[in-house]
C-alpha cells in the first residue's frame, strides 16, 4: 500500500484496505466486480482515485451517499478513512449488494450502511451533506438521479475522466432545471499511471422542485 502512504492513515485503516483489496479479488472470481486485477492498479485506480475527494472537501462528520456503488467506490474507501463520516451505499445489483455488506462485515465498519435499490426511486429529498457517484451515468442524467437527494448547502460529486467539458455543455438544461450555478471541477492525475481524472463538485444552492426526479424511462427517453 504505498500509494497509501501520502495520506494520514492509521495501521488500522491501511491494514482494512487491504482486506477489502483481498476480499475484491477474492469475490471477483465468481461476481463480475472489477476489470482491475492487479493489486497496485486497484490500489491506485480504485482506493486513492477514490480518496483524492479528501483534497478538495471536508468529509468529517458528514453524511455520504453513494450512488451506483458497485463494488464499493468511492464510497467504501472515504467510509474507511474517515471513521466519522456516515455512508450510505446505493447498489441495484443484488450480487454486488451481498459483497458490500461482506466487507462491512469483515471490516467491522459501523459508519456504513447499504441499499439495494435505484436512485430515482430512494425518496430521500434534501437527506445528504454530500451525494458521489463514479462511472455511472452522462452528467445530465446523473443530475436528475441524485441532486434532489442533496441538502441544499450540501454537494453533489462526479467523478469523471477529461470528457467532463462536453458533459456540462450537454447538460445546461438540467443545470437550469436545477438551478445551479456555482460548481468547481478539480482536474488531476493519478501519481504512478497518470490517467487524467476530474472531481466535479457542485453546490446545492435551492430545493429541488417535487417534479423532479421523472420515472427513469422517461429520464432515458427525454434526458434534460
Amino acid at each position: 500500500m504505498k500509494l497509501l502512504e501520502e495520506y494520514p492513515l492509521s495501521k488500522d485503516i491501511v491494514s482494512k484496505f487491504s482486506k477489502y483489496r483481498e476480499l475484491l479479488l477474492k469475490w471477483n472470481e465468481k461476481f463480475n466486480l472489477t476489470a482491475i486485477t492487479d493489486e497496485d492498479e486497484i490500489e491506485e485506480k480504485h482506493f486513492v482515485d477514490s480518496l483524492y475527494l479528501d483534497k478538495f472537501i471536508s468529509l468529517e462528520d458528514k453524511t455520504l451517499l453513494d450512488v451506483g456503488s458497485g463494488a464499493g467506490f468511492p464510497g467504501l474507501p472515504l467510509a474507511i478513512a474517515h471513521p466519522s463520516l456516515k455512508v450510505t451505499l446505493l447498489e441495484s445489483n443484488g450480487k454486488k449488494v451481498t459483497f458490500l455488506k461482506e466487507v462491512i462485515k469483515e471490516l467491522d465498519l459501523k459508519n456504513v450502511e447499504v441499499i439495494q435499490g435505484r436512485a430515482e426511486e430512494l425518496n430521500k429529498r434534501e437527506q445528504f451533506d454530500i451525494v458521489t457517484a463514479r462511472a455511472v451515468k452522462e452528467l445530465n442524467i446523473l443530475l436528475e438521479l441524485c441532486f434532489y437527494m442533496v441538502k441544499v448547502g450540501g454537494s453533489f460529486i462526479a467523478y469523471k475522466s477529461s470528457n467532463i467539458d462536453t458533459e456540462i455543455k450537454h447538460a445546461e438544461h438540467a443545470f437550469k432545471a436545477f438551478e445551479i450555478s456555482k460548481f468547481t471541477k478539480h482536474e488531476y492525475n493519478l501519481p504512478k499511471c497518470l490517467d487524467n481524472r476530474v472531481l466535479l463538485v457542485i453546490l446545492k444552492e435551492k430545493v429541488t422542485k417535487k417534479i423532479y426526479p421523472r420515472h427513469y424511462s422517461m429520464i432515458a427517453k427525454s434526458p434534460l
